[in-house]
């Protein structure tokens, strides 16, 4: 252990030093009349930033009806990214990435706009010209490039900060002390076996005088069975808010369960399902974050399929394996029951939470002398 540390502590400064040049020379692009939000991490791996998106998305939507709201993503290993593009729908993953897809799919009303470079991005594709416009930036801590009027950083309460190194040595993005840039620290996945390593990341942040606001979330999840009838000839055309809800699984009904993701923290993703069902999953296949589903390779889950199993994915694959016509055909022919993981964020500091999000917005519409438009 003492060997690795030795070796690779020299490469860790080195990519702190190089993150610092990087960031050094950028002066933050102002978007025009908007009020900007970022949702962000400093570790690798998932933490929960599709889901709380959504959260942020749910919540303005119902407590802000006058505004329009608009996802602005870099549309990780999308084909489009480098170009830019807003999505018309979220039929199309392969073009405009899985998340961006998904947000698309769920919220039709909101504007999801990608791009590798998120603030020409922005200024090209925009459809919105009214003050009353929120800018939610997904995954935006490290990305300087725009202005932000709010900084969320999200945290995985399974472990806030790894080991406490940077990349290659730890799992950290940056160093902690930059979390003095946050304006708000929200802990994720929050459980009862986690509650303490949680805790004993604020002590860290006190230690380092690190004076964030901080709150905690946990996952409400529950399971959406597809139904397969409704595909008809064209599969991609059954949208994620048509699939028919589920509270139980019929135990005779099925020998177990298979599950396969692509995600940042799979091991997550097969605890929350195993949550939710109540018993053991021991057949389960994991794939790289982002992962794009061949034929051949769902071929290969469906040969992995007993008789009577039932297939459980997450909502970010079911979006790219939606459109795999073949995969769905066999599901069909072999009578094999799929069914999608859904999540929602929970703060537990509701009130609180909500109360910042309210004075972010009055604060926003003070600045611009939008009150009397009110």
């Amino acid at each position: 252990m003492k060997f690795f540390f030795i070796l690779f502590y020299p490469l860790s400064l080195l990519y702190q030093f190089l993150f610092w040049v990087s960031q050094f020379k950028i002066k933050p692009f102002v978007l025009p009349h908007v009020l900007v939000i970022s949702v962000g991490n400093v570790t690798m791996g998932g933490t929960g930033k599709t889901p709380f998106v959504q959260y942020l998305v749910r919540y303005f939507k119902a407590k802000n009806k006058k505004y329009a709201i608009t996802i602005l993503s870099r549309g990780y290993k999308a084909k489009l990214s480098k170009v830019g593009a807003i999505l018309r729908d979220g039929l199309s993953p392969h073009l405009y990435g899985d998340e961006p897809s998904e947000h698309k799919e769920l919220f039709p009303d909101v504007q999801v706009i990608i791009g590798k470079n998120r603030k020409e991005s922005f200024l090209k594709h925009n459809q919105i010209h009214s003050k009353f416009h929120i800018v939610i930036l997904d995954d935006g801590f490290q990305h300087k490039q725009i202005h932000r009027d709010f900084d969320i950083v999200l945290l995985d309460a399974n472990g806030p900060f790894g080991n406490g190194q940077t990349i290659p040595l730890g799992f950290l993005r940056e160093p902690i002390s930059h979390l003095r840039r946050a304006h708000t620290i929200v802990f994720t996945k929050l459980t009862d076996q986690n509650k303490d390593k949680s805790i004993r990341a604020i002590n860290i942040l006190k230690q380092k005088q690190i004076p964030v606001p901080s709150y905690t979330s946990h996952f409400l999840a529950n399971l959406v069975q597809i139904d397969l009838n409704t595909l008809k000839s064209n599969p991609v055309q059954l949208p994620v808010d048509q699939i028919r809800q589920t509270k139980v699984l019929d135990e005779d009904a099925n020998d177990g369960y298979f599950l396969f993701t692509g995600v940042g923290n799979p091991k997550h993703v097969l605890e929350t399902a195993e949550s939710i069902i109540g018993k053991k999953i021991n057949q389960h296949r994991f794939f790289p974050d982002h992962y794009e589903f061949e034929e051949s390779v769902l071929g290969s889950i469906i040969g992995e399929v007993k008789q009577g199993t039932v297939l459980l994915t997450t909502e970010k694959d079911w979006v790219k394996v939606r459109t795999k016509k073949g995969f769905l055909e066999e599901l069909k022919k072999r009578n094999i029951q799929i069914f999608v993981i859904k999540i929602e964020v929970v703060v537990n500091e509701k009130e609180s939470f909500e109360s910042m999000l309210a004075g972010l917005v009055s604060t926003y519409e003070a600045k611009n002398d939008l009150v009397s438009m009110n």
